[in-house]
């Protein structure tokens, strides 16, 4: 659950704290990392898979990534109204990258190699029978564990170093969302919020408990019309949604409770996320070397 894109104030302090000192002396940028940085990041690691598939012999196709464009509309509500009404809950978004996966040139690659090149190829690409793998338990209580083989891991290693070290602080960093949500959503300041929402959207002929329940009832509320017809009534659902949730208290009050009960989840975490920090930006400087970005 992310009601908005951003690590919050309150984690980037810290970061800083972990990392030794006062924002003065961060040797990394005190922000998130943009999108179209995000963007870049899984570009060059692609590239180096590509380059490694192709130094054991294999065609290797690199994806485009989603634009910073199609990222937007994820989240617990909607905010951008523009984007709303261009897109709606992003349904056609979905389904072009959809379609895009099923005709994956990879996958049409793999088709024609031999059973014995497939194995070479899977072999190079994920590594051997005997690949080491590394875990790491998630701030949730789960265990989470990778394959440390093949150019997937050779092409994570070159872009964010250690790669044991690199899985473990990015497994944290992206794994705290549950311990703070329920907080949010049991947070009084937070359920008024989202009451003065609830009026709005009734005020415009749509009755549903929260953001969620649309996005649940979408699929039903759309079945049986057609594509454009459909298109038109997401986006009318979506803007309303949007337009709410600027009008209401319910953006900007979820803005700031995630950012306070982020910072509080993140504390016992401070030393992964600040190495989760570092490791991304000093990325970012290779990507841009091996992209010629």
């Amino acid at each position: 659950m992310r009601f908005w894109r951003g690590t919050g104030a309150g984690v980037l302090l810290l970061l800083s704290a972990a990392a030794g000192g006062g924002p003065a002396r961060v040797p990394v940028p005190d922000r998130e990392l943009t999108d179209t940085e995000r963007i870049l990041l899984e570009r060059a690691e692609d590239v180096l898979t590509r380059q490694c598939m192709r130094r054991h012999g294999f065609r290797y196709h690199t994806a485009t990534p989603p634009t910073v464009e199609e990222r937007q509309g994820t989240g617990y509500v909607l905010a951008d109204v523009a984007w709303a009404r261009e897109h709606g809950y992003g349904t056609r978004i979905r389904q072009r990258w959809l379609a895009a996966k099923r005709h994956n040139p990879n996958v049409a690659y793999y088709a024609t190699l031999s059973p014995a090149d497939r194995q070479r190829y899977d072999r190079a690409l994920d590594g051997g029978p005997d690949r080491s793998r590394v875990s790491v338990k998630l701030p949730t209580g789960g265990t989470v564990t990778s394959v440390m083989g093949g150019c997937t891991a050779t092409a994570n290693e070159a872009l964010y170093g250690d790669r044991a070290a690199w899985f473990r602080a990015d497994k944290v960093a992206t794994n705290l969302r549950p311990l703070y949500v329920p907080a949010i959503m049991r947070d009084t300041r937070f359920t008024t919020a989202l009451a003065a929402w609830r009026r709005c959207m009734a005020a415009r002929g749509h009755r549903y408990a929260d953001p969620p329940e649309i996005r649940a009832r979408l699929p039903r509320l759309t079945m049986g019309l057609g594509p454009d017809e459909a298109h038109s009534f997401e986006v009318r659902l979506a803007v309303a949604e949007a337009t709410c949730a600027r009008r209401t208290p319910l953006l900007a009050t979820a803005r700031a409770l995630e950012d306070h009960y982020r910072a509080e989840a993140a504390r016992p975490y401070a030393v992964d996320l600040a190495l989760h920090h570092r490791l991304e930006f000093q990325a970012l400087d290779r990507a841009r070397r091996i992209t010629g970005s």
